[in-house]
């Protein structure tokens, strides 16, 4: 998914015109913005060179695709970093709230628009026949054979640590369907908070349950089925369930309460404009 500083935002100063739109302008600052492109070329570059390793038989299919998968889940705690920064150069707290709730929602929608989307598309045509790690590692001629082939190789990688990926479990392949509502509500949040719409984090807030509900019923129905589809030993389990997923679980109940105070503050603002309750 490409980001530029024109979908974002870039640091502007509060206009005084009021005319301007309805609710205060909030954009990606400059400093977060340059953040998140070396935050995420480090970390998307590193896919990269395993993708690489793997593909000139430096690594095999399992190293390869699990050091991705870590390097993924830590890239998903960038937004972290920036809080940390803001709140370094005395930024206003709801600016700063903006900013890491932005890089967050981006970085989700790129995980969705990179992985879950292709995964729904292909996985039901591409993978047959798959009960094991075995029977992925016997597809490692193929993906080597030609470098178109490697797309193989990237809706396969969750597959190191979790079977769910590539033996078409529907309550896995169910939930992933939230990935094209969830791209959409980032692109309607992007419209809104363009528009300056006093209404934009009520997207958030109200979207904020599903990645954790989702998640739950992620990690909880493979527990309660005995890790039937768990790959590996508990190293591979925990970075299927939990390290890859926390993520989902606890950062949306945080930005859920940022949304609301956001929210909140967009909407007393917009009483005062409108000679309402100040």
């Amino acid at each position: 998914m490409g980001v530029s500083a024109s979908a974002l935002g870039d640091a502007t100063p509060e206009p005084t015109v009021e005319s301007q739109g309805p609710a205060i302008p909030r954009e990606l600052s400059a400093s977060s913005f340059k953040f998140f492109l070396i935050w995420t070329g480090f970390f998307w570059g590193g896919v990269g060179v395993l993708g690489a390793f793997f593909f000139f038989g430096q690594l095999d299919f399992p190293t390869s695709t699990k050091l991705a998968l870590y390097g993924i889940s830590i890239w998903l705690n960038g937004w972290l970093l920036v809080f940390w920064r803001g709140q370094r150069q005395g930024r206003s707290k709801f600016d700063l709230y903006h900013d890491c709730l932005l890089i967050w929602m981006v970085s989700y929608a790129m995980t969705n628009v990179l992985w879950e989307i292709p995964w729904l598309i292909l996985s039901p045509v591409v993978f047959t026949d798959l009960e094991s790690l075995d029977d992925i590692i016997a597809h490692t001629d193929f993906m080597r054979a030609n470098i178109f082939h490697m797309y193989w190789w990237v809706i396969a990688a969750f597959g190191s640590v979790d079977l769910r990926t590539v033996n078409h479990d529907p309550t896995f392949y169910s939930l992933e369907m939230f990935s094209f509502v969830n791209v959409a509500s980032v692109l309607y949040f992007l419209h809104l908070n363009k528009k300056r719409s006093p209404y934009r984090y009520l997207i958030v807030v109200l979207g904020c349950g599903e990645p954790i509900a989702a998640t739950f019923i992620f990690t909880f129905s493979e527990v309660f089925g005995g890790y039937a589809n768990m790959a590996g030993g508990i190293a591979d389990t925990l970075l299927a369930l939990v390290w890859t997923q926390y993520q989902y679980f606890v950062f949306p109940m945080i930005f859920g309460v940022w949304g609301f105070h956001l929210l909140r503050e967009d909407l007393r603002r917009f009483d005062r404009r409108e000679g309402g309750i100040a």
